[in-house]
C-alpha cells in the first residue's frame, strides 16, 4: 500500500487496521507487530501506535505485558456490555423524541427490514451491515451528533463478536427478519415505553442465547438482565 496523505493518516491506518479484524485478516488472539504494519504502510512506527491505542480504546486489541499488543477475544462480557450500551444510546433517542417515531425514519427501516428478509448465510456479512443500518436510523433521527458518534464507535465491536468463531450463523441470518420486525411494530405505536422495552429485549434475547450455548446459566454469568433497570 502506498503512503498515505498526511492529514488522514491516523485515521486511515486505523480504518485499515480496524477492516484487516473485521474481516478475519487479523483473527482473536493473532499476535500485531507494529514494524511489520509499519513496513506493510509504508509509514513510520508512529502513527501504528497511534491508531493501536485508538483501537485498543474501542476493544478491538489489547495489550499484554510480556506478549504485547494482539487482536481481542472477544467475550460474553464483552457483547453484553456493547449491547447494554447500544441499548443506552437507542433509548435514549427514543427518548428525546417521545417515543413518536419520524416517518422517514420508519421507512428507512422498513425498507432494510424488506433485505432482511432474504438473507442467507452465503451473505453472513451483510447482516451486521443491515443491522447497523438499522439501529443507526432510531439514534440519527435524535439530531444529536454526538450522541450518533458514542453509538457508532460500538458498530465494530458488535461486527467482531458475529464473528465468532463458534456463533451459529445459521441462527443469526434466520432470526434477523423476525426481531427486526418486533422493533418496527412497537416503533408504529408511538409509546415510548413499549418501544425502550422492545429494544432492550431485542439485545437481551441475544446474551440470553450466547449463554445457553455455552452452557452458563443467567445466574452463573451474574448479568442484569434488564437494559433498562
Amino acid at each position: 500500500m502506498g503512503k498515505l496523505a498526511y492529514r488522514t493518516l491516523r485515521e486511515n491506518i486505523t480504518d485499515a487496521i480496524r477492516m484487516k479484524i473485521v474481516g478475519q485478516e487479523l483473527k482473536p488472539g493473532d499476535h500485531i507487530v507494529e514494524a511489520e504494519l509499519a513496513n506493510e504502510f509504508g509509514i513510520s512506527r508512529g502513527p501504528i501506535r497511534e491508531a493501536l491505542r485508538q483501537l485498543e480504546i474501542e476493544g478491538l486489541i489489547e495489550y499484554t505485558r510480556n506478549i504485547g499488543c494482539s487482536v481481542k477475544q472477544i467475550t460474553i462480557q464483552d457483547s453484553y456490555e456493547i449491547y447494554f450500551m447500544r441499548t443506552g444510546y437507542e433509548t435514549m433517542s427514543v427518548k428525546l423524541v417521545g417515543g413518536k417515531i419520524p416517518g422517514d425514519t420508519l421507512d428507512r427501516m422498513e425498507d432494510i427490514l424488506d433485505k432482511m428478509k432474504n438473507l442467507d448465510v452465503e451473505h453472513y456479512d451483510e447482516v451486521f451491515a443491515y443491522d447497523n443500518g438499522f439501529h443507526g436510523e432510531l439514534v440519527k433521527m435524535a439530531n444529536m451528533p454526538r450522541l450518533y458518534q458514542a453509538w457508532s464507535q460500538l458498530n465494530y465491536g458488535n461486527v467482531i463478536s458475529g464473528y465468532r468463531e463458534d456463533l451459529d450463523r445459521n441462527y443469526v441470518v434466520s432470526r434477523q427478519y423476525t426481531i427486526h420486525k418486533e422493533l418496527v411494530d412497537a416503533c408504529h405505536t408511538g409509546n415510548t415505553d413499549s418501544i425502550c422495552r422492545v429494544i432492550s429485549e431485542h439485545y437481551m434475547k441475544t446474551i440470553r442465547h450466547l449463554l445457553k450455548e455455552q452452557g452458563i446459566s443467567e445466574e452463573e454469568a451474574g448479568f442484569c438482565m434488564d437494559f433498562l433497570l
